[in-house]
């Protein structure tokens, strides 16, 4: 498999492996989180599964698929019931991806967290994994934590690393190039997140995370542009070329997800990681795009 680079190569290689993977949607009703849902089943990468109240759906699409054999329509009114029957049949394997809906995303969590019917394994770290396709960059990135761990403890960053790397491996990035990223390339004792990089390093250097090359700390210019990157002369082979960007915390990463979204037109796709299954949770202002990127993403994750 060659690496996608694009959310175009990624669609393209989800519909030439012709397999349907089943989403169970959580109070599916609101007219973004459908059309991306139907966009993703008429191209044939899933089977729908929407949980919620029929009489509040937005979408007049959705009727004029009412016969299709990979839409099913489950009629729970309550939005908590329908959110815990969404778990439910991921948890049961029933279905293979979970994707909130109009639903409060601490509500979507507690379900997702309960320790007998939730779907986050004992010891496992909780924590999202974005995909972001920059036009001026020359391939898609990847990066951890824009959502969920406000500030990472070593552990924390350690699994944030991990699953981005599985991530990229999915993506077939052979190598993947990790930057841990910082204001400047110089490491600083005094801030409070340095020896985590400088622990990461070591364990790199140890082979902890496998095929993989980490760098940091790096700026944004050293592990994104190479021309910019090479002007401070500091020689790092993620110059230019990084696969993941782990930021310091979900400030840093949030703000530069939405910072290159509103003036770089990038297009984004992220997953919650550490679960047993995918979990599309994105936000009811994203775009169908995100949505839909977002599905492509957890069907590449199952494969």
């Amino acid at each position: 498999m060659e690496s996608i680079s694009s959310f175009a190569e990624l669609t393209a290689h989800l519909t030439s492996v012709n397999c349907r993977k089943r989403l169970a949607v959580a109070n599916a009703v609101d007219s973004h989180t459908l059309d991306a849902v139907l966009r993703a089943v008429d191209i044939g990468i899933i089977e729908a599964f929407l949980i919620g109240d029929v009489a509040l759906i937005e979408s007049p699409h959705l009727f004029e698929q009412e016969h299709s054999p990979f839409i099913h329509i489950i009629d729970i009114p309550d939005v908590l019931a329908a959110t815990l029957e969404a778990v439910r049949m991921v948890k049961s394997g029933e279905a293979d991806i979970l994707m909130k809906g109009l639903v409060n995303t601490d509500v979507l969590l507690r379900a997702i967290l309960d320790k007998e019917k939730g779907l986050l394994p004992a010891g496992n770290i909780l924590t999202y994994n974005a995909a972001l396709q920059i036009p001026s960059y020359h391939k898609l990135i990847f990066i951890s934590d824009p959502v969920v761990i406000p500030s990472p403890t070593l552990v924390q960053r350690t699994a944030m690393i991990k699953y981005a790397i599985a991530t990229a491996y999915k993506f077939g990035i052979v190598k993947p190039k990790v930057a841990l990223i910082h204001a400047t390339e110089i490491a600083n004792p005094k801030i409070h997140y340095m020896q985590d990089y400088l622990d990461i390093l070591q364990e790199w250097r140890n082979g902890e995370f496998g095929d993989v090359i980490i760098d940091g700390p790096l700026d944004i210019f050293l592990a994104l542009d190479k021309d910019r990157g090479s002007i401070k002369n500091v020689p790092s082979p993620v110059l230019g070329d990084a696969d993941i960007l782990i930021f310091p915390n979900f400030e840093c990463a949030n703000c530069f997800y939405k910072g290159v979204s509103l003036f770089g037109h990038a297009e984004m796709g992220g997953l919650l990681q550490g679960t047993e299954k995918p979990v599309v949770l994105t936000s009811r202002s994203e775009s169908v795009d995100s949505k839909f990127y977002s599905i492509a993403m957890a069907c590449v994750l199952t494969t």
